[in-house]
């Protein structure tokens, strides 16, 4: 059966954890980033990139004026915190990458 790429985030992250936790699926990418910075989780290169580089892509990420939303704040917060937690990304280095959204399990 085929994962996106959130729930094999969330499965593969150490420590797990665990996916559509609130039931608001509008909103689980950012409990997931939440709950991944919060525990000092860490996550293989091979998925903490394509996840980082959905993020950077997304046409918000470098509109600031979205910033003052308490939520958008903590998001591109976490964003950063994620990805200097080991192993480290350059979120530079993700614009323009192409994420395959489904796996294969």
């Amino acid at each position: 059966m085929a994962k996106d790429i959130f729930q094999r985030v969330a499965d593969e992250a150490r420590p797990p954890a665990i996916l559509g936790r609130y039931g608001m699926y509008e909103n689980d990418d950012q409990v997931l980033l939440d709950d991944l910075v919060e525990s000092g989780a860490w996550l293989d290169l091979e998925l903490k990139i394509p996840f980082l580089a959905l993020w950077v892509n997304d046409e918000d990420f470098d509109n600031t004026d979205n910033w003052k939303d308490p939520i958008t704040a903590i998001d591109q917060a976490n964003v950063r915190k994620f990805a200097a937690m080991d192993p480290v990304v350059d979120l530079e280095s993700l614009r323009g990458m192409k994420v395959k959204l489904f796996y294969d399990d």
